[in-house]
């Protein structure tokens, strides 16, 4: 296999419904992307997640990926807002796609009866051809990281 090239920070919640509805899209990415060079990684940004629950998570889902509770405050230092919410950074860690795995869920608990969109899967098939992310910010609906304000529109 390639030297990683391509890092896809993931922001799960081990009890976030969307992010364990999410596992079955995350699986196919693993599957798809296997042999390229990237690196996935599953961070876990509550404060109240604890190592169990992450294993217990990635055991149940499925999930290749290394784990970890965010440590570096990665979530803080990209702007993560929501789980889950995926970050595609390049070798010299700029951010070059933010937001959704797939446009499936459009609403926190309401989501299409089937995917139209595949954005992180398109992200990294832009990344390994060499070419510029045609979307490169979506917005992710998930649950709120735990400690992040959520801004409020002011009348």
């Amino acid at each position: 296999m390639e030297p990683v090239v391509w890092r896809v920070l993931l922001f799960l919640a081990p009890l976030c419904p969307i992010c364990q509805n999410m596992s079955f899209d995350l699986r196919q990415i693993e599957a798809d992307f296997g042999e390229a060079p990237i690196e996935f990684i599953g961070l876990f940004p509550n404060a109240s997640t604890t190592e169990d629950q992450i294993q217990v998570f990635k055991e149940t889902y499925g999930l290749e990926m290394d784990m970890a509770l965010d440590t570096a405050n990665w979530a803080e230092a990209l702007g993560a807002r929501w789980t889950p919410e995926v970050f595609v950074l390049d070798a010299s860690d700029a951010v070059v796609y933010r937001g959704r795995i797939n446009d499936r869920y459009f609403a926190p608990g309401k989501r299409r009866p089937k995917t139209r969109k595949r954005d992180l899967d398109a992200a990294l098939r832009s990344c390994l051809a060499g070419d510029a992310v045609k979307v490169p910010v979506t917005d992710a609906v998930g649950c709120p990281i735990e400690g992040v304000r959520l801004s409020v529109p002011q009348d």
